[in-house]
């Protein structure tokens, strides 16, 4: 018996070891997110973990692998700006989705090089760059004029709602 205790603990152990592992790699679900069509039809509906500090947004998505076409990653900056992104210690190929002050996609720049030093510009001033895995933008419709709205998750505390918009319909908040 003393010997099928110590497997149950082993086991469970790396069970533990496997979960906090996954974790660790995953999204932190900070926020749900809605791309919205120009003409108010839903697009996709993703969880986020939101980068708003610097330290965060230098961070980013290195060294994780996004899971599926249901995450993502937003970096929220204090003001619409040129923004330029890369891909070093990054090593899944993304869609990055520039977006204005008003949420509005103003550039995709679509599938990068992973684990790159390419940069990959804003064509316009941009407050908002959401991450997606590659592909995503094309497989929901994404275009230049999509807009999103997020809502932060009531489950995790985070400090940066600044830009999220009260949980209404599409066509409640175009209004």
């Amino acid at each position: 018996m003393p010997s099928m205790t110590i497997l149950h603990i082993f086991t469970t152990l790396i069970l533990c070891t496997i979960c906090a592992r996954a974790a660790a790699d995953g999204i932190r679900p900070d926020a749900t997110l809605e791309l919205i069509a120009p003409d108010e039809t839903l697009l996709a509906r993703i969880q986020v973990e939101i980068a708003d500090t610097a330290e965060t947004r230098a961070r980013g998505l290195m060294y994780r692998l996004l899971p599926d076409d249901e995450s993502g990653m937003l970096f929220i900056y204090p003001n619409a700006a040129p923004r330029a992104f890369w891909m070093r210690n990054t090593p899944g190929s993304l869609d990055m989705l520039f977006a204005d002050a008003r949420r509005r996609i103003v550039h995709i720049a679509r599938e990068t090089t992973p684990l790159s030093d390419q940069t990959y510009p804003s064509i316009n001033a941009a407050m908002y760059v959401l991450e997606t895995r590659a592909g995503f933008a094309a497989r929901h419709g994404i275009t230049l004029s999509t807009r999103f709205y997020y809502y932060p998750s009531p489950f995790r505390y985070h400090r940066g709602t600044r830009g999220a918009t009260p949980a209404h319909t599409p066509k409640e908040q175009s209004r």
